[in-house]
Formats: C-alpha cells, sequence, structure tokens
C-alpha cells in the first residue's frame, strides 16, 4: 500500500472521532445560556410574604433595573436562596424547612429590599391531587401555623372524608397532628337503628320417685333411693307423704310424681339515633352488685355490674346511600341458679347473649344478625341394682328425673336515615299523658285506677257509661267480641235509643261518622275535643 494514502486515511479517522467525542461531551453538559424552568414563586396579597413550597424550587424577580449585589438570609436553614446562573436578576429560592425567614437584598445603586419568606408544604400539590383523587370534593385547603394544613369544605361519604385526610397528612410530613380537619360529609347523615330481640324459653321438668319404710317385731325395711321421705309437709310439690302404724307395726310411704312446665318470653325493641361515624350506646337495664376483692377491714367489696338491654352500634352512610353497620346487642339478666357462696355472702350469676358483627344494608332493609334454637336434654335415673330394673316393681327402687329446655333467639336490625320532626309532627300525647287520675267515685266504686282522657258522664238515660268509651280514639278500633265501641252502645249494632239495640240479621247499611260535641259534665274536671262517633257494622 502507497504510504501516503495509509497516512491520509489515518488522518480522516482522527478527525471523525475527535468529532464524536466533542458532540458527546456537548449534549451531556447543559447549555449555561438555557432560561431556568422554574416556576415563579407566589406573593400573599395580604402580607406581600413569598410562598415557597417546603422542598421546592421556585425562582423570584426583585424587579430591579440596578445590579444586585449582595443576598442576605436570616434563616439558612429554612430557606437557600441562590442567583439565577442564566439571569443574574432572577434568584432561586429552595424551602428546606416550614418556618418563617427573611431576605434582604443589596442594589449597586438603589436602596435595599427585605423580604418575608414563609416555607410552607405544598398546597397547590396537594389541591391537584385532591381534584384528581376525588373529583366529587369541594375540599379548601389553607396553611397554618408552621407545617399546620387547614381543610374545609365538604365532601359525599366518610370515603372520600377519609382519603382526602390521608392525602393532607402525607402532605404534612406524615404527622396526623398538623392537619386541622374540618370537612364536612354531606347528605343525610342522621341514622336510626332498629333491633328487635325475641327470645322464648321453654321448660319441661318430669320427676318420679317413691319411697317406703317398713318396721317391725321381726325387723325393718326400707327404700329411700328418692330422699322423699325425710320431708316433713303432707304435700310439698308433689310429694304424697303417708303412714301407718298398728302400734307394732309401722309403715310410712312417700310418692313423687310431678311434671313442671315453664315458659319465658323476652322481648326488647332498642331503638338508637346516632351521626354518622360516630358510635352510640343503649342500655335499659339495672345494675347488680356482687362480690369483689376485699374491701379494707370491713370485708369483702361489692362491685356493680349492669345487666338488661345494651346496643352498641356504629353506622357509616356510603355515597351511594347505603349504610355499613358496626353492631353489638347485648342481652343480660341475672340469675340465681349460678350464684356462687363466697366467704360466706352470695354473688349472684348472669345469662347473656351477645351479638357483635358488621353488615351492610340499605335505609329501611332489615337483617337477622343472630339467630339461635338450641334444644338440651338431661335425663337421670338413680335405683338400686337389680330391684329397680324390675318393670312395674322397680318404681318402688328408683327415681326418674327428665328435664328439657328449648331455646329460641332472634335479633333483628333495621336502619333508616331519618330526619328531625318539625313541630307540627310532634305527637301530642306522650306516654303517660294520654290518660288521668280518677276520681273519688272512679277509684272507689269502680276500682278504676286510670281513666282515658275527655269528658265522661258515669250514668246516661240509665246506661252505664265505661270510663274507655270516653276516649277521643275509642271509635277508630272496631268491635271486639260483643262490646261496642259507641257512647252509650252495649253490643255491636247501631245506636238507636238509649241503650244500643240488639244488632239485626243480616247486612246493615254503613252510617258515616257522626260529631257529637262533647258538653256533657266531666267529672274529672278536663276539657275535650269533639268526639267522633263510628257507628259499628255486625262482624267488622
Amino acid at each position: 500500500m502507497h504510504p501516503n494514502r495509509y497516512a491520509r486515511r489515518t488522518v480522516l479517522w482522527g478527525m471523525v472521532l475527535a468529532a464524536g467525542l466533542f458532540a458527546t461531551t456537548s449534549y451531556g453538559q447543559p447549555d449555561p445560556k438555557q432560561p431556568t424552568t422554574a416556576p415563579s414563586a407566589l406573593q400573599d396579597p395580604k402580607t406581600g410574604a413569598l410562598i415557597v413550597p417546603l422542598g421546592g424550587l421556585v425562582s423570584f424577580d426583585p424587579k430591579s433595573k440596578e445590579e444586585l449585589t449582595d443576598v442576605v438570609v436570616s434563616n439558612e436553614s429554612v430557606v437557600q436562596v441562590k442567583v439565577d446562573p442564566t439571569n443574574p436578576r432572577l434568584l432561586l429560592l429552595t424551602g428546606r424547612l416550614t418556618g418563617l425567614a427573611q431576605m434582604t437584598l443589596t442594589f449597586k445603586d438603589a436602596p435595599r429590599k427585605t423580604y418575608d419568606i414563609v416555607v410552607q408544604p405544598d398546597l397547590n400539590l396537594l389541591r391537584n391531587i385532591i381534584k384528581r383523587t376525588v373529583p366529587t370534593a369541594a375540599v379548601d385547603v389553607s396553611p397554618g401555623i408552621g407545617q399546620v394544613i387547614i381543610m374545609s369544605g365538604y365532601v359525599t361519604s366518610p370515603q372520600d372524608a377519609d382519603t382526602v385526610t390521608r392525602l393532607a397528612i402525607n402532605a404534612a410530613g406524615g404527622n396526623a397532628g398538623n392537619v386541622i380537619n374540618a370537612v364536612q360529609v354531606g347528605g343525610v347523615q342522621q341514622v336510626q337503628i332498629d333491633v328487635v330481640i325475641a327470645r322464648v324459653r321453654r321448660d319441661l321438668i318430669r320427676q318420679r320417685g317413691f319411697d317406703f319404710s317398713y318396721a317391725g317385731t321381726q325387723g325393718e325395711f326400707s327404700s329411700l333411693v328418692s330422699g322423699l321421705l325425710g320431708q316433713q309437709a303432707a304435700v310439698l310439690g308433689g310429694n304424697i307423704l303417708g303412714s301407718y302404724t298398728n302400734g307394732f307395726d309401722t309403715f310410712a310411704a312417700a310418692l313423687q310424681a310431678l311434671r313442671a312446665e315453664g315458659i319465658v318470653k323476652f322481648i326488647a325493641e332498642p331503638r338508637v339515633v346516632t351521626q354518622t361515624g360516630r358510635p352510640a350506646f343503649f342500655r335499659s337495664g339495672g345494675q347488680q352488685p356482687v362480690v369483689s376483692q376485699t374491701s379494707g377491714i370491713t370485708g369483702p367489696g361489692a362491685l356493680l355490674v349492669p345487666f338488661g338491654t345494651e346496643l352498641e352500634v356504629l353506622p357509616i352512610v356510603y355515597a351511594n346511600g347505603q349504610i355499613w353497620l358496626e353492631i353489638n346487642p347485648r342481652i343480660t339478666a341475672v340469675n340465681r341458679g349460678l350464684s356462687i357462696d363466697v366467704g360466706g355472702a352470695t354473688t349472684p350469676g348472669f345469662d347473656e347473649q351477645t351479638v357483635r358483627t358488621a353488615v351492610m344494608l340499605e335505609s329501611g332493609q332489615t337483617f337477622a344478625i343472630g339467630g339461635l334454637i338450641q334444644n338440651s336434654v338431661n335425663a337421670v335415673s338413680r335405683k338400686v341394682p337389680v330391684l329397680g330394673d324390675l318393670p312395674f316393681v322397680g318404681i318402688g327402687f328408683s327415681r326418674v328425673e327428665h328435664t328439657q329446655v328449648e331455646e329460641e333467639l332472634l335479633i333483628l336490625v333495621t336502619p333508616r336515615l331519618v330526619g328531625p320532626m318539625n313541630c307540627d309532627q310532634v305527637p301530642k300525647r306522650l306516654p303517660g299523658r294520654e290518660t288521668r287520675n280518677p276520681d273519688d267515685y272512679e277509684l272507689f266504686l269502680e276500682n278504676i285506677l286510670e281513666a282515658p282522657r275527655g269528658q265522661r258522664k258515669v250514668w246516661s238515660n240509665r246506661c252505664y257509661n265505661a270510663a274507655w268509651k270516653c276516649d277521643p280514639t275509642a271509635a277508630i278500633f272496631p268491635c271486639i267480641g260483643n262490646v261496642c265501641n259507641g257512647l252509650n252502645g252495649a253490643g255491636c249494632g247501631p245506636v238507636v235509643g238509649g241503650c244500643a239495640t240488639p244488632a239485626p240479621i243480616g247486612p246493615v247499611p254503613a252510617v258515616p261518622p257522626v260529631a257529637v260535641p262533647a258538653v256533657l259534665p266531666s267529672t274529672s274536671g278536663e276539657a275535650s275535643a269533639p268526639v267522633i262517633v263510628v257507628p259499628q257494622v255486625p262482624g267488622n
């Protein structure tokens, strides 16, 4: 190869390599003349202070034609200030720590300028995130003192409120104490919880025993398996005792044939109203003292244990109208059969039924959250070997006890979205106000302990007028049996005159209600509104 041609090729490849290295170096280094893209610092319209986001970078233009010669910051741990290398008239501010600092700028031929700088969490970023995450929320975010964030406004559901709160806590450095949450949940927030607790218990106890004792001149013979001959009463709890003696021989016998049936019904309907997201508690019962640990030198102390019907509930209303319920109903009752003796003092036991669960319901829907069907049988037989196994004859040498218990429990829950009543919706008669105290005639001669409110004339045309007929609502209810709800009627037929005549056979045309002014003298001295009398039709 020719040497000159080889030299030219070497120089050419060297120039290409140098150009590539220069291009790579130039592309990797920033252009010092390229302008900075940092956003401009916001200025509080009231105080004029510069707002710098925590951990963010903003630019500030002092808008001075003179040359900037010096920058002094009172607290560089809060904010860092540097001159923009691309533009000496701009300053770059970096928020390091939430707080307040002052920045003093010195110019060549102009007076100094002082600015207050407030470093706070990036509220604009928080507003944008809340808007993207919860589009339906109307939340206002404002700064507090230091790193505190104040939140106000409305959301449509508790879930949205929880999301907004978590975002604010994250923006405040992860400290929940730095967030003042005044966000409210819109819509109906009052929830009424209706709970029905129905419990039925049936007991069936059957006992049979027979004891006898014979004592004669030749010896004694007895069967005391049932332990009945030690009783002293002639008839006691189904036990029949008898004895015979003729001076030489003595015979005593006791027979027990007992069948006991018991039933217990318990129905409770507790209702409680609370606000969504807030727990509520309801109790109807009392407190039972039980023996506790020693109290000083006076001996055992006493501890009060609540019993009765309890309801603890936490409702949360969702945006779609559904209600999430965490509910805990509890029913306790004192049971003396479970009592124990402690240091000579008797401590009672308790029967308890409780449920703790969480369900999702619509307003007005009902769920059975707890159910129990329990049957227990306990049978005991005590007898003398061999003799007690004999048919019929073994009755005198054995005792049998058979106990059967059936228990049913049902708990129903119905949540409802409710609002307060208007003044015209409040019941005019509250419990205890729908009756009045009887006068002397009604108390001593008629044995009436309470009478309905309203005017009453005891005798009308020589016909007795019962007290319950004077109630203004008596005409609303249908006949029960052969008792009429009219003022003067005694049967279910129409009122013709004086007392009611017997009801005729066949259909009776309906008679429209008649308003009878209440002008009869009242034995109680109380006024009443006109009474509406609705004549009854037979069979209704």
